[in-house]
């Protein structure tokens, strides 16, 4: 194996390790369909008890769009999106952190 290879697998196994112990929690945002306006918006959302703000962009066969969050609350991602399906995002922490959320518009 290449030394990248190697990293890589070392990399992995420390996150896995991490994650799998019991008692460690892993907030990260969410996206879901807004109730409010079905098959036409998306929300981003995170725990009541994480303390980051996340600026998300999220894109589908539905359309695109880009928004953020309070600290444990709820944010719409305002753009087009024209119905109902699938959106992949990605999100910016007030920390720092990254995440690839996915969700519906519904």
């Amino acid at each position: 194996m290449d030394t990248f290879a190697v990293r890589s697998a070392v990399a992995a196994t420390a996150a896995l390790a991490i994650f799998s112990i019991p008692g460690v929690a892993v907030a990260a945002p969410n996206l879901h369909g807004d109730p409010k306006t079905p098959g036409t918006q998306v929300q981003v959302e995170s725990e009541p008890g994480d303390s980051n703000s996340y600026t998300c962009g999220a894109v589908g066969v539905a359309g695109a769009g880009v928004g953020s969050n309070s600290s444990g609350g709820a944010g719409q991602v305002n753009g087009a999106y024209f119905g109902p399906g699938p959106v992949q995002g990605g999100c910016v922490g007030s920390d720092g952190s990254v995440y690839f959320p996915t969700g519906n518009a519904e």
